[in-house]
């Protein structure tokens, strides 16, 4: 797969993610505490904070659990997308922003790679509103990656907005439309490799397999709407039926 200079910087990044951002345990509302050892707790308590738009709680937690590997990509998914929002977050000291949208598109990608819809549309969300000579050819990549994406589709799920999509074909011509779509015929998932845990992780990995995907759901479940959008809207995207992430 082609690799594009927007996303250059983003490899050293995450060789030190784990080990620069260990610290205290983040507390949720009220003090309490992410999880205890040997529970899901944590994942889950992070699922919950970044539906309450508590991005800067949740990502500590989500880095630790994405980084146990394949089967934790919405873990990775997730930690993207709360990278993501805390890089336009008005708390967010403006030195350490860039930081966070290069760990964000990082992680979003390394979850898009490995399969996992969902973050397959943020990239193509993300990359849409970048202004760059390369990034409407990645926008529209990982849109038509997320065409062929038959997870959501099983699930009658669509979650790029029609506006979105329109604007990204405004973007390209149709010379690199017709490379780009025989790029995504190409595509194939590279699973998630694991990463060694760190100390500061150990109140936030539980047993063996908690928060890995089943039958294609988390837990064998499914979700509300997924955060970042996706459900189509204003531009008059498709709606699908349920949601999940």
């Amino acid at each position: 797969m082609a690799r594009f200079s927007v996303l250059a910087p983003v490899a050293l990044l995450l060789l030190t993610a784990c080990a620069s951002h260990d610290g205290p345990a983040p507390q949720g509302r009220g003090g309490m505490p992410g999880g205890g050892p040997g529970s899901a707790g944590g994942f889950n308590m992070a699922v919950r904070l970044v539906d309450q738009g508590e991005y800067e709680q949740a990502l500590p937690i989500l880095r630790c659990v994405a980084g146990q590997g394949s089967g934790f990509e919405i873990a990775q998914y997730l930690a993207g997308y709360s990278a993501i929002q805390l890089a336009t977050a008005e708390a967010t000291p403006a030195i350490l922003r860039d930081e966070m949208r290069i760990e964000g598109l990082d992680r979003l990608t390394i979850a898009a790679q490995a399969g996992w819809p969902t973050a397959q549309a943020e990239l193509a969300r993300q990359f849409a509103a970048i202004e760059s000579e390369e990034a409407p050819a990645r926008a529209a990549y990982w849109a038509a990656v997320y065409r062929r994406n038959a997870r959501d589709r099983t699930y009658g799920l669509d979650r790029l907005d029609n506006g979105i999509e329109a604007q990204i074909t405004a973007r390209i011509d149709a010379a690199q439309s017709a490379r780009i779509e025989t790029e995504a015929a190409g595509f194939a998932p590279e699973p998630m490799t694991a990463n060694a845990s760190t100390p500061a992780c150990a109140p936030y990995l539980g047993s063996p397999g908690f928060g890995r995907q089943r039958g294609g759901e988390r837990d064998g479940s499914r979700r509300g709407g997924p955060p970042g959008g996706g459900r189509g809207g204003g531009g008059g995207g498709r709606q699908g039926g349920g949601q999940s992430y």
